[in-house]
């Protein structure tokens, strides 16, 4: 059976993954997962498809202190509780994300960072800085088929993809066949599959230096043919909050629709 063998969040989109035990997972994702976000000078999102070396920046969040702690690359750390300023908005994948803006230290380290002009934004809702659905999902065994395309015997590593959920246990793109459907992960969680997920340049980039390195988006459209985007793992909405762990099972619950 399909299993949970990896949790990844990131408080501050774009930058480095963590990895988790056990989350708690509402209508809007994983708990605080995403809640931050960046915008460059002229208002617009920015992620590691503009600034690859953002993943070098650790971030952790805790939502009863609301503290956040940003640890760079060369030991500086930022850290303290987050004060607000003026509202913005910021468009994500064609959404309206209403935010605020963070005041503090927090924007003028990330913009020395980078060498360029970076706000930090907190969103009014927890996790609303996701792409287009609050989950991401994808199975190792997707990853490990990709791998098999290239005679070098490359293999990647799946924080390459920043999905929320690695799964164990299923064969290559069987995924895309709960396009639809609802499974259960854990005691719990109920999520409806509801979308392949598109995939886009921050593939391209080493997931440990932020580097180009190679271009996935060809490779897997060499194999996975489409006319739109390459698509690699899939989306979900959650129908049912929940808590989830390491190793829960991954069960389809309700079949996707005939066609």
């Amino acid at each position: 059976m399909p299993r949970v063998s990896a949790i990844f969040t990131a408080p501050v989109k774009s930058l480095a993954l963590e990895q988790q035990e056990s989350v708690t997972v509402g209508y809007s994702g994983i708990l605080e997962d995403r809640r931050f976000h960046l915008i460059d000078a002229d208002g617009r999102l920015l992620t590691q498809r503009q600034e690859g070396r953002l993943v070098l920046v650790k971030a952790k969040y805790s939502a009863e202190s609301e503290v956040l702690n940003l640890l760079f690359p060369d030991g500086n750390c930022v850290a303290g509780p987050t004060e607000l300023g003026g509202a913005l908005d910021t468009v994500i994948w064609g959404r309206q994300v209403v935010g605020r803006e963070v005041t503090g230290l927090w924007s003028e380290a990330l913009s020395g960072f980078c060498g360029s002009p970076i706000r930090l934004v907190k969103t009014d809702s927890p996790g609303e800085s996701y792409d287009e659905y609050p989950i991401s999902l994808l199975s190792q065994a997707s990853i490990d088929f990709m791998g098999e395309r290239l005679t070098s015997g490359r293999r990647f590593e799946s924080k390459r993809f920043r999905p929320n959920l690695l799964i164990d246990g299923c064969s290559a793109h069987e995924e895309d066949s709960w396009l639809g459907g609802v499974v259960q992960i854990g005691p719990e969680l109920r999520v409806r599959v509801v979308a392949p997920d598109p995939r886009c340049a921050i593939t391209t980039l080493d997931p440990e230096t932020g580097e180009r390195d190679f271009d996935v988006p060809k490779l897997l459209l060499s194999y996975r043919p489409s006319a739109r985007a390459p698509y690699f793992g899939v989306y979900g909405g959650v129908e049912t909050p929940g808590t989830l762990s390491i190793g829960d099972a991954v069960e389809l619950v309700q079949d996707p629709p005939r066609r």
